[in-house]
């Protein structure tokens, strides 16, 4: 064998060449579970847009990566109608070391249940591996959306810009009621990353979000419990390094406990609490006391930390903002109580904008400077919410200092952002119109899409040569959020309707 096929079988024996599976009703391979004996460690799975039924399946490999190909009229859809008979749910992830590293791309997961005998907590994912990747996903009508834990230490888990609701456990048995989450991280996990999600709609006690991860970051989330009846929107299970920072926290009406935010144990190594610029809304006006963050360990916890956070709640409400064996560590500034979350001066609350119009004065230019973590992390947020579906805004202070709560005002009404320079935005507040002018000469139009804040889509036009007036008479008071499109370039900018 001369030298260079010597050194082609060389490298052929070091070199992995992954596959690209192809899953759809019109393909070879009709369903995922057809490809789970194929696939080898490291391969892709694309999945067409389609309702895959009462097709779970326990994945074998490692490093796997898996995209929906779906779109918003004809999404990537698993959905189980009965129970799981594997026990766990609609796709699992078993072994450490084996089947660890999924990727996981735009797919809905719908209606994840086991029977009772089997424990009554399928999972729309199950994770007992390690390193789990989601983004862009729903998890609904299911007993636990994620459930993660497994026998092995160290493992790290990202979440964004996916959705979460109508998940919990639904059936008979009381003792599983307030077992079933949103999200449940096991204290296996090493740290635990949840940006830009919106959590709605609990059912069956659940809580949003609960989490035992030795380090959790919940970042620029939208939770609310809305008309289900959950439990805690964030249950901090067994402590850790603890990072909240630029959520809309909210307690609906129906809620069980009453209570939104519980640190229930420190047995984590690391006891730190820090928790800024939040908006947290108290919709429940039954007879209780409303618990807005709830202390359950007498000692342990060297951190608690609570600056720039709104403390609203629905009139009438009984609250306490900080109950339970509160630690003589507690660092709070800047914090904003309200007894009538509708008068605070939200651009339009009763539709879940929580955005600060210009008579919200206790909010405005009244933050501190929050500092980072013991770690160095920055705990001055950086981002607001808009949607799951859209990026996260870019927050910058407007004013001399910054806002309190989850979102920053903007004075003229406007902020551009994504676009560098090359996009401006006017208003003319006599005509109710919003002006977009693109400085780039080589710019000659395209396409402009004007959404809701919470991504929906309002109207798609032309934008002919580098202006384009949009004028918002018909749309209520709010934030609206224009993306322009040419052939090689993306640019957006936010507009703040008040009337």
């Amino acid at each position: 064998m001369n030298k260079f096929f010597t050194a082609f079988f060389v490298l052929q024996s070091i070199v992995c060449f992954s596959t690209k599976w192809n899953v759809g009703p019109s393909k070879t391979y009709t369903v995922p579970s057809a490809v789970r004996l194929l696939v080898a460690d490291g391969d892709s799975v694309y999945i067409d847009g389609a309702v895959y039924t009462n097709d779970a399946v326990k994945w074998p490999k490692k490093n796997l990566k898996f995209f929906g190909l779906g779109t918003v009229m004809v999404p990537t859809v698993l959905q189980y109608t009965g129970d799981i008979p594997n026990g766990k749910g609609i796709w699992v992830f078993e072994t450490a070391g084996t089947c660890d590293n999924p990727y996981i791309e735009n797919i809905t997961f719908d209606g994840a249940q086991v029977s009772d005998a089997n424990g009554g907590n399928g999972a729309g994912i199950r994770m007992q591996a390690f390193n789990l990747t989601v983004k862009n996903c729903i998890f609904k009508n299911c007993q636990n959306g994620i459930l993660e834990g497994g026998s092995y230490t160290g493992s790290n888990v990202t979440i964004e810009n996916s959705e979460f609701f109508n998940n919990g456990y639904q059936g008979t048995n009381v003792t599983f009621l307030g077992y079933e989450h949103n999200i449940y991280i096991s204290a296996q996990t090493d740290t635990l990353l949840v940006r830009n999600c919106h959590f709605r709609n609990p059912r069956g006690e659940a809580n949003s979000l609960k989490t035992r991860a030795q380090r959790s970051y919940i970042l620029y989330n939208f939770i609310d419990e809305g008309t289900g009846n959950g439990s805690w929107e964030l249950n901090l299970a067994q402590g850790g390094l603890i990072v909240v920072v630029g959520n809309v926290i909210i307690q609906g009406n129906s809620g069980t406990n009453h209570g939104i935010i519980s640190l229930d144990a420190a047995t984590n190594p690391i006891e730190e609490l820090y928790f800024t610029n939040n908006t947290i809304i108290n919709k429940y006006s039954g007879s209780g006391t409303t618990r807005f963050m709830h202390m359950v360990p007498a000692s342990g916890v060297t951190v608690y930390k609570f600056y720039n956070n709104i403390f609203a709640s629905v009139p009438g409400a009984t609250n306490i903002y900080f109950s339970g064996t509160v630690p003589s560590v507690i660092d709070t500034a800047r914090n904003k109580m309200s007894g009538n979350y509708n008068t605070f001066g939200f651009v339009n609350a009763a539709a879940g904008n929580y955005n600060l119009s210009s008579s919200a004065t206790a909010a405005i230019n009244q933050g501190t400077l929050c500092g980072s973590t013991s770690t160095g992390y920055g705990l001055t947020p950086l981002s607001m919410y808009q949607s799951n579906t859209m990026a996260l805004s870019p927050r910058s202070v407007m004013g001399p200092a910054i806002d309190i709560g989850a979102y920053e005002f903007s004075p003229t009404g406007i902020e551009n952002f994504a676009s560098g320079n090359n996009l401006s935005v006017s208003q003319d507040l006599n005509s109710n119109t919003a002006i977009f002018n693109i400085n780039e000469p080589q710019f000659t139009g395209g396409e402009i899409k004007i959404y809701s804040i919470f991504g929906q889509l309002l109207s798609v036009n032309e934008f002919n040569g580098n202006t384009y007036s949009w004028n918002y008479n018909s749309v209520a008071s709010g934030v609206y959020i224009a993306v322009i499109r040419s052939e090689n370039k993306v640019f957006s900018g936010r507009v703040v309707v008040a009337k």
